[in-house]
């Protein structure tokens, strides 16, 4: 952004006696093309200086230094009713990821709601708290832990 700022200051610079030529009339039949000059000389500056805030709305610019997650694969094994292929997926995505709080939240879902595991789920749990580094991701995942476990006894209403 500097340098956007920098270069159009020294294009108003350059462009400015242009304008006044132009505006002023002193060229005579020369004088709208005076100022077109000026504003093609302004018009890549002022139009960075317009599109990288407007630009960063749909690209944020941001890049990862590796391939992000794929959930998928160990979701539809799950839709399948392959839990434990399922299991082992999320599994291979934590050790991948070690920050990751989603793969342990889904590991303890189907602990708890696929294989009425709780023991299992608790493992998972605590897993995943000593494995996430970030005391916020430890918290979401003893909420949905905690949320979780109620829908082990909980009975369907007729």
């Amino acid at each position: 952004m500097k340098e956007i700022i920098i270069s159009l200051i020294l294009r108003i610079l350059i462009a400015s006696p242009l304008f006044y030529i132009g505006i002023s009339g002193w060229a005579g039949f020369a004088s709208p093309f005076l100022v077109l000059a000026g504003g093609i000389i302004l018009a890549r500056p002022f139009a960075s200086l317009l599109a990288e805030p407007f630009g960063k709305l749909f690209w944020s610019g941001e890049r990862f230094d590796r391939p992000q997650p794929m959930y998928g694969i160990p979701q539809s094994k799950r839709a399948k009713g392959l839990y434990e292929e399922s299991m082992a997926g999320f599994a291979k995505i934590a050790k991948d990821y070690p920050n990751e709080v989603q793969p342990y939240i889904e590991m303890i879902d189907i602990a708890i709601i696929n294989l009425k595991n709780p023991e299992r789920a608790n493992r998972i749990f605590q897993d995943g708290i000593s494995a996430l580094s970030k005391d916020e991701d430890k918290e979401a995942l003893a909420k949905v832990y905690s949320a979780i476990r109620t829908r082990l006894n909980s009975k369907p209403s007729n």
